[in-house]
């Protein structure tokens, strides 16, 4: 046993030893190129260094920070979680390991790790930050759920392997940042420098064109170059350069402005002001007005990590010194990628505020005197990056985002907003009118609307504004009931209306309402008032009632249950073919029959008499056509009598309206 034991122990130290000098060589390249912001090189050597028995807590550590410097959240965790089970002392690996979770959608975890360095951790700027994103995690449910109609579509036609982001469109073109077609990789991404390119739209299909790359005065090919931007009148543009993977050009990222000569090329890049010779200066855009320059920089003085600032132009047409644009825009975390659209709306990236993962597009929104940071929602935003908004027009625009199932790196999408050409309302547009004898119409104001769904249920009352007009929020694909009055002095009337569903494809962009118009109108309450009633129909030779005219007939009843002070002579007209006589004599039997109907839908007989003109009131004298034969075959309703009651508050209402008259007459 003994022999046994001392041969195991061998072994094991023999195996140490062997693999001590490799792990160690492996271990002290990765660090200097660690702290050279080599990254892609550094993580090569790490994982070397892991596999011939380096310390697990100090390589993970390592590996860990080198894949999150680089911009590669979701692929530290596993790293964090190896250096955390080997006991790392760095506390940043804690602090740093709920960031990741949360990036990968394990929020219970990473906040129950956030809470863990709050009670351990040491830096007070990050238990700050950690306090911060526990609160954010407790509100991210409801930007999870909330409701969001973002199309969303990959361009695949432009979009490669390699990374596109930062579109801006301009004279129809989009111009964008891509790491494609580059011989040298950055070290710390293991990514090839990034250029800016312009894509030609070629009108095959909706996405196809050619990609052409802007030329050697903005393009270098040491440096990246990105996130370019031009003025209204396309004789500036503004971009990014710089980092050029090592540790000296880290920090060395800023903002230049080039002007277009006279043969349509680029000039010579000049540096601008506003950068800081010691930060990170990028992500330049424009006011709508042109008069201010957004940007994002890590200069000193900020709120955390990145900041948003703005330069505004003096009289002199130079830019002023930044200032931070403050909380609450700004947070302790990463603000950048600022973005404000032709509407005047601004809008940013953020890990900082509430989001679900990484970067979240945020828009900010003015209340009153103060302002609100509102996250986009799940429809648009995802538990990576989303960067680079741009807005074509108020509902299609571009963004960029490293989300899975894309083509390479960061891909650039085209979303159309239909939260903002959805149709929110459909509105009922009407207006009432009232009519005389002489059937000249006129606006009424203040008539009392009653508004019935088909179950017959009372779903809204409205007065009619000063000019007779009322409005109203109704469902699609819903039969709606309008009961309209005006009493005393005007009969009451009821119209069926049918709001139909419309695609919101059918709509204009930004339109989100659908509005359907209606018109209603009120004839005078006096005896004599004369209107016709439509559809009513008999067969040839015949007077019963066919089914379809007693749809109609049902409305005649309800008119009488609607104004039940009201007598009338339901009157029945033929057209001049035949005899006079006989016509005369079809016509009184068609309108008994109705009256008979009406009658024995619960209607007192004392209030309608029938009547059959025939021929004697034609409204088309010299019919020719069959439709002019149709209009001359109507059935009318005249008023023949009105209750005393009804006919004394008529009187007193028009002598009020009399006085009111010579009052406002005396006044002027």
């Amino acid at each position: 046993m003994k022999f046994r034991l001392s041969l195991l122990v061998a072994i094991l130290l023999y195996a140490i030893v062997a693999c001590t000098p490799k792990a160690t060589k492996y271990l002290n390249k990765a660090k200097v190129q660690y702290n050279q912001a080599e990254y892609q090189f550094a993580i090569e050597n790490l994982q070397q260094a892991v596999s011939y028995g380096a310390p697990a807590g100090e390589a993970n550590y390592l590996l860990a920070e080198s894949y999150r410097r680089s911009n590669r959240y979701h692929e530290s965790e596993q790293f964090y979680k190896k250096a955390i089970d080997a006991k790392v002392t760095d506390e940043e690996a804690y602090f740093y390991y709920a960031y990741a979770l949360k990036s990968n959608g394990n929020y219970e975890a990473a906040a129950n790790q956030f809470s863990n360095y709050i009670k351990v951790g040491t830096n007070f700027d990050f238990i700050n930050r950690a306090k911060n994103e526990l609160q954010n995690i407790k509100i991210l449910s409801e930007i999870v759920n909330k409701k969001s109609l973002f199309k969303i579509t990959n361009i695949e036609d432009l979009n490669t392997d390699a990374a596109e982001y930062s579109p801006f469109v301009f004279d129809k073109n989009l111009y964008f940042t891509t790491s494609r077609g580059v011989d040298k990789m950055h070290a710390a991404t293991g990514t090839g420098f990034t250029e800016i390119y312009q894509y030609i739209f070629d009108g095959s299909t909706h996405f196809s064109g050619q990609a052409k790359k802007l030329g050697e005065t903005i393009n270098t090919p040491d440096a990246h170059e990105s996130n370019a931007i031009f003025t209204k009148d396309g004789n500036n543009l503004i971009f990014a350069r710089g980092n050029d993977g090592s540790k000296k050009g880290a920090q060395d990222v800023d903002i230049y402005l080039s002007k277009r000569q006279a043969d349509g090329t680029w000039g010579e890049a000049v540096l601008l002001k506003i950068n800081s010779p010691e930060a990170w200066d990028a992500s330049p855009v424009l006011s709508k007005d042109e008069k201010t320059l957004y940007f994002a920089s890590n200069r000193e003085g900020g709120n955390g990590g990145i900041d948003l600032y703005k330069a505004t132009k003096n009289a002199d047409g130079e830019w002023d010194a930044p200032e931070n644009l403050g909380t609450p825009i700004n947070t302790r975390g990463n603000d950048m990628f600022p973005y404000e659209s032709h509407e005047g709306k601004f809008y940013f990236s953020s890990d900082g505020h509430p989001s679900i993962g990484a970067l979240d597009f945020f828009e900010v929104k003015k209340e009153g005197n103060s302002v609100k940071i509102e996250n986009m929602g799940s429809g648009i935003n995802t538990s990576y990056d989303e960067l680079t908004l741009f807005y074509t027009d108020s509902t299609n625009g571009y963004f960029a985002s490293n989300r899975p199932n894309g083509k390479g790196d960061d891909d650039i999408y085209e979303f159309v907003d239909e939260s903002k050409i959805r149709i929110a309302h459909y509105t009922l547009d009407g207006t009432v009118f009232g009519e005389g004898k002489d059937k000249v119409q006129f606006l009424l104001p203040g008539s009392h609307i009653i508004i019935k769904d088909e179950k017959g249920d009372t779903v809204q009352v409205i007065t009619a504004d000063e000019n007779g007009q009322f409005k109203a929020d109704l469902q699609p694909d819903t039969k709606y009931t309008i009961i309209a009055s005006k009493q005393p002095g005007h009969l009451t009337e009821e119209i069926e209306v049918f709001i139909p569903k419309v695609d919101y494809k059918d709509l204009k962009p930004g339109d989100n309402e659908v509005i359907h118009k209606v018109k209603i109108v009120l004839p005078v309450k006096e005896k004599d008032v004369e209107f016709a009633i439509d559809n009513i129909y008999y067969d040839y030779d015949k007077w019963d009632i066919r089914p379809d005219a007693a749809i109609e007939l049902f409305k005649v009843v309800e008119f009488m249950k609607l104004n039940p002070d009201v007598a009338i002579e339901l009157g029945s007209h033929t057209d001049a073919r035949g005899s006079a006589k006989y016509n005369r004599n079809l016509a009184q039997k068609r309108a008994q029959a109705a009256v008979s109907f009406i009658v024995s839908k619960g209607i007192d007989k004392s209030r309608i008499i029938a009547k059959g003109y025939g021929e004697d009131k034609l409204l088309i004298v010299d019919a020719k056509t069959e439709d002019d034969h149709q209009k001359n075959r109507r059935t009318t309703i005249r008023v023949t009598g009105i209750d005393k009651e009804t006919i004394r508050l008529i009187n007193e209402g028009e002598q009020k309206e009399k006085e009111l008259l010579e009052k406002q007459k005396e006044t002027k």
